[in-house]
């Protein structure tokens, strides 16, 4: 049998979940119900949010934050059930931005909150001590160096794709690109163990080959991150023109899954040794 969800993926009893889907729910038609507009500068500032929610993850992986009050709330912390209670705090704060009808200052509201949250979050996993910032911050770094190049290289061949997507496709290509750097710098220098059965096989795939013991067995999984993300931007384009609504939902999901994952490994490689 072949397994395909991460090895810490669960979900809580059913009547955690049950309540947490209906509160997700609530929210998610209470914005649909008021037509947000979604554009580029709506898209980037969730991506707080995103590190926060990843941030959030770490905190019940390292028992940051212990006490009853953590033990009591550690269902929402869960895999993936963290993203869900993401969505929840974040759907609150955006229906108070509606209740109070502050629509043109939503962008910064929702960046500074994110923020807020991102940074509340790391000063609590911050009194266990650090570990390997330095990894951390050089992983980010060079992310964003590649997911750049990469962004450029696919405005020189197609003037229509940052046209049409503008900075999204950048931010699906930092993602997949940070996702992939943040595992490998894991796998070939912190010694930590790959969770996703599916980046596994392509880990391995790495490891019989030639090049493992010169540059280690994570490259091959970088590389398919990267074509991963390419892929998904130059087949958006079209999807993107013909319903722009849905295809923006779509990209901060993928950005989402991109971004969630590569801030988490970041973040647990700064605070666990």
């Amino acid at each position: 049998m072949v397994y395909i969800l991460p090895s810490d993926f669960g979900i809580p009893s059913i009547p955690y979940l049950i309540g947490i889907l209906i509160c997700a729910g609530t929210i998610a038609m209470v914005l649909w119900k008021y037509e947000i507009r979604i554009d580029e500068d709506l898209i980037i500032s969730l991506i707080p949010w995103m590190a926060f929610g990843a941030s959030l993850r770490v905190v019940e992986v390292v028992g940051a934050g212990g006490g009853d009050s953590r033990r009591i709330i550690s269902f929402l912390l869960g895999n993936p059930t963290v993203y869900i209670t993401t969505f929840v705090i974040l759907g609150c704060v955006w229906s108070m931005i509606l209740l109070f009808k502050k629509d043109q200052i939503a962008e910064k509201i929702l960046i500074v909150s994110g923020l807020i949250g991102f940074g509340t979050t790391m000063v609590v996993l911050s009194r266990g001590g650090w570990s390997n910032p330095a990894w951390s911050v050089a992983g980010l770094v060079v992310a964003l160096v590649v997911s750049i190049l990469v962004w450029e290289a696919i405005k020189r061949k197609s003037a229509e794709i940052p046209k049409v997507l503008g900075s999204t496709g950048l931010l699906v290509i930092l993602g997949q690109t940070l996702d992939g750097i943040s595992t490998a710098i894991g796998i070939d220098i912190l010694n930590f163990r790959e969770q996703t059965p599916i980046s596994q096989m392509i880990l391995d795939i790495g490891a019989s080959l030639p090049t493992a013991n010169i540059i280690g067995v994570s490259w091959l999984f970088v590389c398919v991150k990267i074509v991963l993300a390419i892929a998904l931007v130059f087949l958006f384009v079209d999807y993107t023109k013909e319903k722009p609504l849905y295809a923006r939902i779509l990209l901060i999901v993928m950005i989402a899954i991109g971004i969630g994952p590569g801030m988490h490994n970041l973040i647990l490689y700064s605070v666990v040794g």
